[in-house]
């Protein structure tokens, strides 16, 4: 017997609503007015890199993920996070959803799009390149690009079909042009983010795959045999015209139009075909400019124009030199509780860091509320667990957090009292340890001496960094650890952080933590570290407490908060315990903007992609 849930969506509205008032930006002084119009670009500056990547699948440099959304994953995706901070169905993309739940425990997302969608090239959307988008971003063929091919892992028929034992995807039905359905497996029920599983971004078919085919006999869309690693080769990854590297077909509010590797620097205009935001905004700013600044000029080209906002600034030196600017009638601002924080990420599966003890030690060898107010100049606060200040499960436990979970701060007593009750004892010769005499610890491994060596990676040019290394090697070096620092390129960092194969050198790295809007805690703690080890679980860390609770979040009935609240709660308790990341601090987060740029309101979750949207150019 089945049930049948309907949801009737509203249309994609016809008529274009642009934001105004507020805080809008302008990056150049190229703007031009004529008769109360603007022609207008926004220069957007960044610390981080950019790279070539313009497709998910692969890397998720912070302005490269905010490129990816604006130019695909914020356009014609069936399901939308939106400003209230809940996930909901896109009415200006899907008519109609209808869940159908069987005996067997499944449920159908089945979904009707509205008429008229269009990719940025005026060419119509069709449901084909919703199917299209997922039996791609779930192929072995597409997996031997080196891309992420889990997206459809949640539905009936993907373990033989991701394996390629079969071209069909039998949870994956292609209906008619409006229509086609997702069949999740019934072990993925009840699942808190529910209305997720009915999310796909399209990608256009006739681009990746032109001549392929997709048919469907009822029991699952079917590739052609002509869809193969070597087309996705040339449609993808040819360096000069593939997808990856020049999506010029997209269904976001923006289109891609550069990327120059040698300035760091990509310029996105407005796709006049976009379809309209979940509540019926289309952008104004017919051209965004995303550019790579450095901490010692960010401001100086802010207050001289040649950069018209600055999002996510943090560390006190940064945020006063703004805040003059602000003063000084040249810059306007907005803050917000970051979600997320900065934070030291420890390698659990191999060396000295595989030990909780030891990343407990180094834990209390650092006075992380010193560090962050000395960073921040008092814009930041510590936070215990994985968790930023701008999350509601945060507000929602505060008070069991003080309570329950172990304040770490610099105590390099309990230190050595941790490293001794774990084994470190021995010298380099094998005899005991004597303070004062020797100078590193090893401990007894597989019948091995192992030495309480931390080789730590951090970047060039990186105040986080220079910090650490100011305060953290002497209080490490007074209880028998040595910390060995190697400064790399941001992109070799994020490499030997991932590297699931051969010799995994580093122990230690400082980077920083985004919230993502669905925190997919069942993936990034997940034990099972050949799939998720890496670009999920990225501390390696494979703890069977740690997994049974995430997996049990995400069984969550949708809705249910308060069971979402107290199993958030365990997983800080046991994440606190294990430290399988130190968080240093959690920013008040700034935004340096032209005057001129209008309703721009951007919060913890509501970041800059989509609250550039619906900004202005304004006097």
């Amino acid at each position: 017997m089945k049930r049948i849930i309907a949801f009737v969506i509203a249309a994609c509205m016809s008529v274009s609503l642009v934001a105004c008032g507020g805080n809008n930006q302008q990056g150049t002084t190229s703007d031009v007015q004529t008769s109360g119009n603007v022609k207008s670009e926004l220069v957007i500056g960044s610390t981080s890199d950019l790279n070539a990547d313009m497709m998910t699948g692969w890397t998720n440099l912070s302005p490269n993920k905010q490129i990816k959304s604006l130019i695909n994953e914020d356009g014609a995706s069936t399901v939308v996070f939106t400003k209230d901070g809940t996930f909901e169905v896109n009415p200006s993309v899907t008519e109609k959803l209808e869940i159908i739940e069987t005996e067997d425990g499944t449920k159908t997302f089945k979904i009707t799009l509205v008429d008229g969608l269009k990719w940025s090239d005026g060419s119509p959307i069709t449901a084909k390149d919703y199917v299209f988008a997922t039996l791609l971003s779930s192929s072995p063929e597409f997996g031997a690009l080196d891309a992420d091919n889990f997206t459809g892992q949640d539905y009936v028929g993907f373990e033989e079909f991701n394996e390629g034992k079969t071209k069909t995807f039998k949870g994956v039905n292609l209906i008619d042009e409006k229509t086609f359905s997702l069949t999740a497996k019934a072990d993925k029920f009840p699942f808190y983010y529910e209305i997720t599983l009915a999310s796909v971004t399209p990608y256009p078919m006739s681009v990746i795959a032109p001549e392929v085919e997709i048919t469907d006999d009822g029991n699952g869309a079917t590739l052609s045999d002509n869809f193969t690693t070597e087309l996705l080769q040339k449609t993808i990854n040819d360096p000069k015209t593939g997808y990856r590297y020049n999506p010029q077909v997209t269904s976001g509010p923006y289109k891609f139009v550069s990327f120059d590797i040698s300035s760091n620097q990509a310029i996105l205009e407005i796709n006049e075909n976009f379809c309209g935001t979940y509540d019926g905004v289309k952008p104004s700013i017919q051209k965004l400019i995303f550019k790579k600044v450095t901490d010692a000029t960010q401001m100086d080209e802010l207050k001289a124009g040649s950069v018209g906002l600055i999002s996510g600034v943090s560390g006190g030196t940064a945020i006063n030199a703004g805040l003059d600017i602000v003063d000084q009638g040249a810059a306007a601002y907005t803050s917000y509780p970051r979600a997320g924080y900065g934070k030291i990420i420890f390698a659990c599966n191999h060396g000295p860091t595989q030990f909780e003890a030891v990343r407990q030690a180094i834990a209390y060898c650092l006075d992380r509320d010193e560090f962050a107010k000395e960073y921040s100049g008092g814009f930041a606060k510590v936070v215990d667990g994985y968790y930023g200040l701008s999350q509601w499960e945060y507000r929602d436990n505060k008070d069991a957090i003080a309570d329950k979970l172990t304040h770490y701060t610099l105590n390099l007593e309990k230190a050595e009292e941790l490293l001794v009750n774990d084994g470190w004892t021995l010298n380099k010769d094998g005899k005991e340890f004597v303070k004062g005499t020797d100078d590193v610890r090893y401990k007894k491994v597989d019948g091995k001496l192992m030495p309480l060596v931390i080789e730590w990676a951090n970047t060039p040019n990186n105040p986080v960094s220079d910090l650490i290394s100011r305060k953290l090697p002497e209080s490490m070096a007074k209880v028998g650890m040595k910390l060995n620092a190697t400064t790399v390129e941001f992109g070799v960092l994020i490499q030997n952080l991932q590297q699931t194969g051969g010799e995994q050198k580093y122990h230690m790295f400082n980077l920083a933590t985004g919230f993502a809007t669905q925190s997919a805690v069942w993936y990034y703690y997940n034990k099972d570290l050949k799939t998720y080890g890496g670009a999920y679980n990225q501390a390696f860390i494979s703890d069977e407490q740690l997994h049974n609770i995430s997996q049990e979040m995400r069984a969550v009935p949708a809705g249910d908060n308060a069971a979402w609240s107290a199993k958030w709660m365990e997983l800080q308790e046991r994440w606190n315990q294990l430290v399988p990341e130190l968080p240093l601090y959690s920013d008040e987060y700034h935004e340096f903007f032209t005057p001129h740029l209008k309703n721009y309101t951007p919060d913890g979750l509501w970041s800059v992609e989509k609250a550039i949207v619906y900004a202005s150019i304004g006097e």
